[in-house]
């Protein structure tokens, strides 16, 4: 097995917004799939801290603690609001001895075990995780202790008495199982507690107790549960399915880039394209293939300077070939391996325009094709978008802006279907997801216009102030009939929400925009449309009044 680090790698920017430079050594890819497969496949069960020798969990030194996450406009290592209630966020453990093979989400990454990260010179996470679940938990707040507690029960007074290692490791103030409180120490006792067949959907999630993260004895119970649970009827309790490990919030807010330097790759299932409902989002989940979204968080991870390769993992394959390494899978370069040179794309470039659709600027990506480019667009378009997105990707529009992922790809794909002679495509990252019928209907250019009850429409324009002779923009507003008779809180409150964050509102002082949707709402009630200028000055209710509700 090769241990060895390779050559710092120079993070030379793919895309100007890219500029961070190595935090850390960049690992040959080819040792880390190597270390990563040994992993999974080494059955240790008797971990130890190489300084002090105390006895931590299997996670510290065997199988494979990963993390399957959506991509979107937020970086996968950081906390959804759902997490950051809970306080701490959940993780999967696989190894060969369980036979687990489907995740919660085609696409994650993997943390790198502590042993590793000490026997490769690099940062050591010695503290964090709490507790493990045979299955699906279902944790969130319910669960005290950060998830670790019994379903909507309370925290057991001293309950980390039954839970102490001997000797104490570096982890021992945090982790904890419930099963300990409860009296379960064995995978016997626990069939026996959840023997009984209940009839609601998530029986097991709910009813299972968590096993302390740091005792090798949990660690074994789990295993054996998880392969022998003996429940009967529950569609969570199946052994194909995964566990649940919860790993300490590292902040209070939803940042979680203190995990970053602990993250050895990011992984994809090449089988899977399965996203599992996630508590606390509303938003109905949709199949995904799972490299798109690890090349997303390759990028994301490398443009805070940190260079990690993307794995393959297939269940199908033997265990001894669980997870694979494809250098044709990365968007950076990664060891020895450069990133694929530019070939299809001879441009790129971002511009700043007012849509008719939003009325508000968005930004569009300018593509000019290579005429190589153009040869492939129909044969080989993943090729292309491949391409776009190593060079483009990383930019903060792309990142910022694409507020459903995908939605880039299949505007390519759209402009390539229907408009195949262009030699220009403009892609705007602020457009739904929508069917490829819907797309071309809508000349690949899909617009939702959003509803209010209050406000029929609003839109942006630029135009020439009289006294000062600069551009200023101002907002056009037609309330609907409830919002002409609206209250002035009511009414402010949904124009804020539909117009608060554009880039135009830029006020020339605080309430400025309250204060002439008050006038015009007051003394204007019934004009077709009312004409607001962020620009201007806030004054009193008079002052607006007395000047047309145009202040100066």
């Amino acid at each position: 097995m090769r241990n060895h680090v390779s050559a710092i790698v120079l993070l030379t920017a793919l895309s100007p917004a890219v500029t961070a430079q190595p935090l850390i050594p960049a690992l040959d890819p080819h040792a880390t799939v190597e270390r990563i497969n040994r992993n999974y496949n080494t059955l240790d069960n008797a971990c130890r801290e190489p300084d002090t020798g105390a006895p931590r969990g299997h996670y510290y030194c065997s199988g494979v603690t990963l993390r399957m996450v959506d991509d979107g406009p937020f970086n996968p290592w950081d906390y959804s609001e759902f997490a950051k209630k809970t306080g701490a966020t959940s993780y999967s453990w696989i190894r060969r001895d369980l036979s687990i093979n489907g995740l919660v989400r085609p696409a994650g990454f993997i943390l790198r075990t502590p042993r590793d990260a000490h026997a490769l010179g690099l940062p050591v996470m010695e503290t964090g995780f709490m507790c493990i679940y045979s299955f699906d938990g279902f944790t969130g707040p319910e669960r005290r202790w950060h998830g670790c507690g019994g379903y909507n029960q309370p925290l057991p007074t001293d309950n980390q008495a039954k839970s102490a290692t001997v000797p104490a490791n570096r982890n021992q103030a945090l982790a904890w199982g419930s099963c300990d409180s409860l009296g379960i120490d064995t995978a016997n006792q626990w069939r026996q507690n959840y023997r009984f067949v209940r009839t609601d959907m998530n029986r097991i999630q709910v009813t299972q107790c968590s096993w302390n993260v740091e005792q090798a004895s949990d660690w074994d119970a789990m295993i054996d549960t998880h392969q022998n649970p003996n429940v009967r009827n529950d569609h969570f309790a199946r052994r194909e399915l995964s566990n649940e490990m919860m790993l300490r919030n590292a902040s209070e807010d939803g940042d979680g880039s203190a995990r970053l330097p602990y993250i050895d790759a990011f992984v994809w299932d090449v089988n899977s394209t399965y996203v599992a409902p996630t508590r606390g989002d509303v938003k109905r989940p949709t199949p995904v293939v799972g490299l798109e979204p690890a090349r997303n968080f390759q990028r994301k991870l490398y443009a805070q300077g940190y260079a990690v390769p993307i794995l393959r993992l297939d269940f199908k394959k033997p265990a001894s070939q669980r997870f694979s390494y494809a250098p044709e899978d990365q968007v950076i370069a990664i060891g020895d391996q450069p990133a694929a040179p530019r070939q299809y794309v001879q441009s790129a470039d971002w511009a700043l325009r007012l849509d008719p659709g939003t009325g508000r600027q968005e930004w569009t990506l300018t593509v000019v094709p290579s005429a190589q480019g153009q040869a492939i667009q129909a044969s080989n378009p993943q090729a292309l978008y491949d391409e776009l997105r190593a060079l483009r990707g990383s930019d903060a529009q792309w990142q910022e802006s694409e507020r459903e992922p995908g939605s880039m790809r299949q505007q390519l794909s759209c402009l390539i279907d229907n408009y195949p002679a262009n030699k220009v495509w403009n892609l705007e990252p602020f457009r739904p997801l929508v069917s490829p019928a819907e797309a071309a209907r809508a000349g690949c250019n899909p617009f939702i216009a959003p509803s209010s009850p209050l406000i029929a429409s609003s839109a942006w324009s630029q135009f020439t102030d009289s006294a000062s002779g600069q551009p200023v923009w101002g907002l056009r507003v037609v309330p609907t009939q409830a919002g002409r008779s609206a209250s002035n809180e009511a009414l402010y409150a949904e124009l804020e929400r539909l117009r608060g964050t554009d880039r135009e509102w830029q006020e020339g002082g605080p309430g400025s925009m309250r204060i002439q949707l008050a006038c015009l709402q007051n003394n204007y009630r019934n004009k077709a449309d009312w004409n607001l200028e962020p620009y201007r000055p806030a004054v009193t209710a008079a002052q607006a009044k007395a000047q047309g509700c145009n202040p100066t």
